[in-house]
């Protein structure tokens, strides 16, 4: 368990407050849990910008476009 974080941040709920640095070796088993819920969705949502920036980058070298060309001149407004 080496890769383990030193602290985990707990967003608030029920009537505890958020705490931004919480030590993994006093965290509850429920402080993990949320911790792991509130990564969960930060990671759904760059997963879902990665594939997004994924399509229009396929999207764009589809239509003939090179690294220096600008997202604007390639779609003309379409983005």
């Amino acid at each position: 368990m080496e890769d383990l974080p030193e602290t985990i941040s707990v967003p608030g709920y029920g009537n505890k407050p958020e705490v931004p640095a919480l030590s993994i070796e006093i965290a509850t088993v429920d402080d993990i849990a949320f911790a792991i819920r509130e990564l969960d969705q930060k990671s759904t949502a760059i997963y879902t910008q990665i594939s997004s920036l994924r399509r229009l980058h396929d999207l764009a070298r589809r239509r003939g476009a090179v690294g220096t060309d600008k997202v604007a001149d390639i779609f003309e407004g379409e983005v």
